[in-house]
């Protein structure tokens, strides 16, 4: 009997594999997107030139706890029925997990030396992140596989973050620290509806896979019910919290203001039919459609965010 040949691919599937693995969208929606909607809500101005170096840090560091969640979620990935799932490179073989381990490793020491060289608070909130970021898809803690603790996760992962841009800025921009009180708005909101929310969504999308992965995630702990009950009950306070300041401590433009509450309405009426329909009957596709709605009102969220800070 003729032993199986292993796969070959060149060298380009294999670089193309390599950046796959660092999630480039999440890259851009939540580093980019997210480091310039806080510095916009904390400094109350446009970014200077000299933030990029902090967006390239956040990034570069991202990119490294992204590879190195694919490598903790292999096993949930291949067994998913979501060509977007178990065609990641590592399920594929296009990329090897040594290969994926050692890109993660380079990743995050890039993250901390660029992080060492803005601020010595700022490296301390890198190591700080990446050290949770390693415990969110690897043993021994392993946090996106326990119920509750992946919620907990992320809401560390925004206290951290948040701290890492208040420091900048008071290391490069004097911001007064009334300013970074007001930011904190903004970062309640975050925890509600991202850190919770949003990251229960992505579990009920998840949900037949990290069964089959062995991942006792909150919706196959408590039942995709429960999770899509509490994603909305999390969901409509965070988007309250997060318009309130635009009405009260900021001077926002009428046509902001209006946008504002239209994301706030609109969103929480498509989220309630969308977690009342899962509650119901669950599906994939449902949750699929809750969670990047998720993603897509968080990237407008941080937009408008933007343009309120610097106008």
């Amino acid at each position: 009997m003729k032993k199986l040949e292993k796969k070959k691919f060149t060298l380009g599937q294999k670089l193309k594999g390599h950046f796959i693995l660092t999630r480039p969208q999440q890259l851009v929606w939540l580093d980019v997107f997210a480091s310039m909607g806080f510095y916009a809500i904390i400094a109350q101005h446009a970014p200077n030139p000299h933030f990029i170096l902090f967006i390239m840090t956040a990034v570069i560091a991202d990119a490294g706890a992204c590879t190195m969640n694919d490598l903790g979620d292999f096993n949930s990935d291949c067994r998913s029925s979501e060509a977007s799932r178990k065609k990641r490179p590592l399920c594929t073989g296009v990329v090897s997990k040594k290969a994926a381990r050692n890109q993660a490793i380079i990743l995050y020491s890039i993250g901390l030396i660029l992080a060492f060289y803005l601020d010595i608070l700022i490296f301390l909130s890198a190591f700080l992140l990446i050290l949770l970021s390693y415990q969110y898809a690897m043993k021994p803690l392993k946090m996106d596989g326990r119920p509750i603790i992946s919620q907990l996760f992320w809401v560390g992962f925004g206290l951290l973050y948040y701290f890492a841009i208040a420091a900048y800025l008071i290391r490069y921009e004097n911001i007064a620290l009334v300013n970074v009180f007001n930011g904190l708005y903004f970062l309640i909101a975050l925890m509600l509806f991202m850190a919770i929310a949003e990251t229960l969504a992505k579990d009920l999308r998840d949900l037949e896979n990290d069964k089959a992965g062995g991942k006792n995630t909150t919706p196959v702990r408590f039942g995709p019910k429960a999770a899509a009950a509490t994603s909305f009950a999390f969901s409509f306070p965070g988007l309250v919290i997060w318009a309130i300041p635009y009405f009260s401590v900021y001077q926002t433009h009428i046509i902001l203001q209006i946008l504002i509450l239209t994301v706030v309405f609109v969103w929480n009426f498509i989220c309630f039919n969308l977690c009342r329909s899962i509650y119901k009957r669950y599906t994939k596709a449902k949750a699929r459609k809750l969670h990047k709605g998720y993603i897509l009102t968080f990237t407008i969220v941080l937009t408008l965010s933007f343009i309120a800070g610097v106008l």
